[in-house]
C-alpha cells in the first residue's frame, strides 16, 4: 500500500490555476536576459502531486541541476497545487542543455520523476524529438511513455505504485 500524504489532494481548478501561474513565471523568466530557461518540475503521476518523499527527491535533483550548471541564475521558484518548481536562467547552448538535462533525466531511476525542460529566450522548448533522442521511457515498462499513456497500458494502482518505489530513497 504507498504511504499517504498530509497534504490534500488538489482540485482540478487549483491545478489549472496552478499551470496557468506556472506560465506566466516562465513568460517573465524568459525576459530576463539569458539565452536559455530551464524549468525545473515534478512529474508525479495521479492526483497526489506530492507524495511523501517527492520534496526531498525534487530538492536532491534541484541540487544535481545546479551544480551541473554552476552559472545558473535562480529567476524563479515556488509550491503550488502541483508541487515545487524553479526556474533557472542559463548562459549557453539551448540545445547543450537539453542534452544534460537528458542525462540527468535517464541517470536515476528516480529522475524519470523530473521534469527539466528546456527554452530558448523566444520561448521555443528544446525537446527531445528535436535533438534526435529517444522519447521518454514509461514509468512501469521500458515503452515510450507516451504510447503507454495513450493506450493505458498499466492500472492506475500500479503506476502510483511505480511512483511512491522511485520515492522510497528519499523518504526519511
Amino acid at each position: 500500500m504507498a504511504p499517504s500524504s498530509t497534504r490534500s489532494e488538489p482540485c482540478a481548478l487549483e491545478l489549472l490555476a496552478a499551470r496557468d501561474r506556472r506560465q506566466e513565471a516562465l513568460t517573465q523568466a524568459l525576459g530576463a536576459d539569458h539565452p536559455v530557461a530551464l524549468f525545473l518540475s515534478l512529474n508525479i503521476p495521479g492526483r497526489e502531486k506530492t507524495p511523501p518523499g517527492a520534496e526531498a527527491f525534487f530538492s536532491w535533483m534541484s541540487s544535481r541541476v545546479k551544480a551541473d550548471f554552476p552559472a545558473a541564475t535562480d529567476l524563479a521558484s515556488s509550491f503550488d497545487a502541483l508541487g515545487p518548481y524553479l526556474i533557472l536562467g542559463l548562459d549557453g547552448d539551448p540545445q547543450a542543455v537539453k542534452r544534460r538535462c537528458v542525462e540527468l533525466e535517464t541517470g536515476h531511476p528516480s529522475a524519470r520523476l523530473i521534469d527539466l525542460d528546456v527554452y530558448t529566450a523566444s520561448g521555443t522548448q528544446i525537446d527531445r524529438a528535436s535533438l534526435g533522442l529517444a522519447a521518454r521511457r514509461c514509468l512501469v515498462c521500458d515503452r515510450r511513455a507516451v504510447d503507454c499513456i495513450r493506450v493505458r497500458r498499466h492500472g492506475y494502482g500500479e503506476v502510483i505504485a511505480r511512483t511512491h518505489e522511485l520515492l522510497a530513497p528519499f523518504r526519511a
